[in-house]
This record gives structure tokens, C-alpha cells and sequence, in this order.
């Protein structure tokens, strides 16, 4: 059974930057394997959607740093979890943790 966050996540227009595993897990939140997707890759889509919905919104300037940082490392493959990384930089107020996420060697 879907949660209601993810329910409304799925409620989110798909997007040219959405993969079409991405945008099917948006429109089936509650079965990602229908989509090819793990459980634990739809969590990572979903919070990514929520990342870029409460960007939208109005938010103080340390958290709209902690989220656009969270999209960044998801986008790059960062090392470290982005998601582990982003909770550290919400409870800093913006610090975020830059000795356990950050980009790879080598550019990526």
C-alpha cells in the first residue's frame, strides 16, 4: 500500500529530465517493480521528486542549499548517500557533509 507522500508524489508531472523508469515509478508509487525499479530505487526517485517540489516552495536559504546539494549529488553519482547526507545537512541547518558526500574523482 502506497503512503500518502507518495501517492502525491505520483501526482507529479513527468519530465524530459525524468527517465522512463523515473516517471513510472512516479505514476505507480505502490508496485516500482512493475517499473524495473527496486524498492529502495523508487525511495530514491521519490525523495528526489520531493527534493525538487519543496524547492519550488518558499524555504529558508540554508535548507533550499541542503536540497539543491541533495539534487546535485543524485544527479552526479556523488560518493557517499546523498540521502544520509542531506538529513546531516537539514539537522546542520545547511552544513552539508562534504567529507562524506561529494563528487568522485575524476570529474564524475
Amino acid at each position: 500500500m502506497p503512503s500518502a507522500t507518495a501517492v502525491h508524489l505520483a501526482q507529479a508531472q513527468c519530465g524530459p529530465q525524468d527517465s522512463t523508469i523515473s516517471c513510472c515509478v512516479k505514476t505507480h508509487p505502490g508496485n516500482p517493480t512493475r517499473c524495473g525499479a527496486t524498492d529502495l530505487e523508487a525511495e530514491d526517485i521519490l525523495l528526489f521528486a520531493r527534493a525538487a517540489e519543496e524547492l519550488s516552495r518558499d524555504l529558508p536559504e540554508w535548507k533550499r542549499a541542503c536540497l539543491e546539494t541533495y539534487v546535485q549529488c543524485q544527479e552526479d553519482h556523488w560518493s557517499g548517500s546523498c540521502y544520509d547526507c542531506f538529513r546531516y545537512c537539514e539537522g546542520q541547518q545547511g552544513d552539508w557533509p562534504r567529507d562524506k558526500c561529494r563528487k568522485r574523482k575524476g570529474g564524475r
